[in-house]
């Protein structure tokens, strides 16, 4: 058998397993005491938030938000007690703080006379290398690459709505993670559309320090979501958490250091 005939087969082979087919089988779901986590502190002095909401019950739903709990937070040397606000809306808020790398931070839950905990610690973050960007036609679109040598994500908000170009929507939000793992599911995940935005758009990035669990939630999440439709699927489980038994989610800690870019020709 000839090199091109060889290699043929094997795309072919490989390309196989990717097939898709329409079911109809029908989707059950069940009830869940599951309490789900979302929140991340970071060295900014802000008013920090944590989101106690019940998992989906069905696709693109709203979830349903954990009222009345009862949230702190303690490090080495202090204690926070969360307010819920608005009230009923299930997110919690720290007073004014800012978090210290390399101290861990405890997070504890009671609600309907059950607990919950959850600790991480943030690592230093390093600094941000210059943006990079393209001209797509008459507009631009971001460059992403891996930075430096730090596990690390950056959120890019992106914003042209005072500007002569907008025209409906103005604005955007993109993540890009760079977890300094190789998953070949990553390397073959689909394809996005690009995100265009004119000249005057402002940018301003945020980069996150990532800790070695908090990498792992990320990477299990991803693999659960935005790596997940190409040819190399991993088999489907759990979303990693640092949460104590009965809670899902993850409670973060990072550092975060952070720039403005307004685009120029």
């Amino acid at each position: 058998m000839s090199l091109r005939y060889t290699i043929l087969y094997l795309v072919i082979c490989l390309l196989l397993p990717a097939c898709e087919e329409a079911t109809n089988f029908p989707l059950t779901t069940e009830n869940s005491n599951l309490v789900v986590v979302e929140g991340t502190l970071t060295n900014e002095n802000i008013n920090h938030r944590i989101k106690l909401t019940r998992p989906y019950k069905t696709q693109n739903q709203t979830p349903e938000p954990i009222s009345g709990a009862a949230v702190t937070l303690k490090d080495e040397t202090s204690t926070y007690i969360l307010t819920e606000s608005p009230v009923e809306s299930g997110e919690y808020y720290t007073p004014q703080m800012r978090a210290v790398t390399g101290r861990v931070y405890t997070l504890t839950i009671v609600y309907n006379e059950k607990e919950y905990t959850a600790r991480d610690s943030s690592v230093p973050v390093e600094a941000l290398e210059a943006i990079q960007y393209k001209k797509t036609g008459d507009r631009y679109e971001l460059v992403f690459s891996p930075s430096l040598q730090e596990p690390n994500f950056i959120e890019y908000t992106i914003d042209w709505r005072n500007t002569d170009a907008c025209t409906g929507a103005c604005s955007g939000r993109l993540v890009y993670y760079d977890l300094k793992t190789i998953d070949v599911n990553e390397i073959y995940k689909p394809d996005k559309e690009p995100f265009l935005f004119p000249v005057g758009a402002t940018i301003v990035r945020k980069k996150y320090s990532v800790s070695t669990t908090y990498r792992e939630f990320l990477r299990s999440m991803l693999s659960e979501t935005e790596w997940r439709g190409g040819v190399f699927d991993v088999q489907r489980d759990n979303v990693s958490t640092n949460l104590s038994e009965g809670a899902v989610g993850f409670f973060a800690v990072s550092t975060v250091v952070a720039d403005t870019t307004v685009i120029t020709e």
